[in-house]
């Protein structure tokens, strides 16, 4: 008889997103605070002590503080364009989207030639996912300052999402002519470069990237998978090596490189990766999945099942984690535990030929034959090459 392995490749990609800077220069700021705080017991309706003081608050990190700064500033001079920018800053700090929104709008209305208002704004609409809206505001903040690399960047990003590559590349383009030395750009035509299936044109941008910033380690995990799209799994191991010698904790280098180990039949190396995987990310059931699969290919199917078994337990829609435990129960002629994994996968994936030629090999273990011919005769139809032979053999 022969039986169908189904095994699922996936890669996590980790992307590199601009946010605010925060001065973290405390000292400076706390003086500040102390300096301000004077000048308002003397000067209550001072509105630009008021902004300096949010300021400096913002800067320690203390948004709610700075709101409250900001608020008594812009009662004081309702027009005071600085002050909604800097307080849609701190809400988008505290994840008030709609109320960020609502300051950078009204900033924008104050002043419709700040680019920095619509850069913000565009910000948060792509946290929002909505990437139609921040493209709107990007363009019109490279209206208002065509020379920002960081604005091409984001518009760049946004493009990406919206699957406008070659407009997302010729953003990046764009703010690499503006900065030849920006690490963003070259790192986010990479990504672009590499779902266009340029692996090649992918890895040239992430080793730029590197050697502007050497530490930099999602450009080591991203030139990690072009490689692996390559099949250069050493390369890869390589880079997830270098990876986890700067940062132990990094989970993705050990995911990833179990995958390029299996690809190279190292099973003992990809349960170990799998292993650290799992104990840095114990929801994540791709890692138990990922580790059963191994554990299969060793033949220890009783330590597979239980891999399986916790990947459903973290997500029971998970189809070839149910087709692969009922592979392994199969190996071990546990055929109704077998059929009963492969009916979950077939439920959750009803066009897996693999699973009907399966449950239809395990019905016939248990003499069903009626239903093994009609399992396999389904096989057929989907297209699995070896239901015409298990048909021949076992429904004549």
């Amino acid at each position: 008889m022969k039986i169908s392995f189904l095994a699922i490749c996936l890669l996590p990609i980790i992307g590199y997103s601009q946010g605010s800077s925060i001065n973290t220069d405390s000292a400076k700021n706390v003086g500040f605070i102390k300096y301000y705080t004077k000048i308002i017991e003397q000067q209550p309706n001072d509105a630009g002590a008021h902004y300096k003081l949010g300021n400096a608050r913002f800067k320690l990190s203390d948004f709610t503080g700075s709101i409250a700064d900001f608020n008594r500033a812009i009662i004081l001079k309702p027009d005071y364009e600085e002050a909604y920018l800097d307080r849609g800053r701190a809400k988008f700090e505290l994840n008030d989207n709609s109320g960020a929104i609502d300051d950078y709008t009204k900033a924008i209305s104050l002043k419709p030639s700040s680019s920095v208002a619509y850069y913000n704004r565009g910000l948060v609409k792509m946290r929002l996912e909505d990437y139609k809206g921040a493209l709107i505001d990007y363009s019109q903040a490279i209206i208002n300052d065509p020379k920002d690399e960081d604005i091409y960047n984001e518009r760049g990003i946004a493009k990406k999402h919206l699957k406008d590559y070659p407009g997302a590349i010729a953003d990046f383009n764009q703010a690499l002519i503006i900065n030849p030395k920006y690490v963003s750009g070259y790192y986010n035509r990479g990504d672009v470069k590499r779902v266009m299936n340029d692996n090649k044109g992918a890895i040239s941008d992430y080793n730029d990237a590197i050697v502007l910033k050497p530490d930099f380690l999602d450009a080591y995990n991203n030139r990690g998978i072009a490689e692996y799209n390559l099949s250069d799994y050493a390369a890869e191991i390589a880079d997830d090596n270098k990876i986890i010698s700067i940062s132990p904790k990094y989970a993705n280098a050990y995911y990833n490189r179990a995958l390029a180990n299996a690809s190279l039949n190292n099973y003992n190396e990809v349960i170990d990766d799998c292993t650290q995987y799992i104990t840095l990310q114990p929801k994540d059931a791709d890692g138990y999945f990922k580790r059963g699969n191994a554990k299969f290919n060793l033949e220890d199917y009783k330590n597979a099942i239980e891999d399986y078994t916790s990947a459903i337990s973290l997500n029971n829609k998970y189809a070839v984690a149910f087709y692969n435990r009922g592979f392994a129960k199969h190996y071990l002629a546990d055929y109704k535990g077998a059929i009963d994994d492969y009916s979950v996968s077939i439920n959750l994936d009803p066009k897996n030929g693999d699973a009907f030629n399966n449950r239809g090999v395990a019905k016939h273990a248990i003499n069903d034959i009626t239903g093994c011919c009609a399992d396999l005769k389904k096989a057929l139809e989907l297209g699995n090459t070896n239901a015409s032979i298990n048909i021949e053999k076992f429904c004549k």
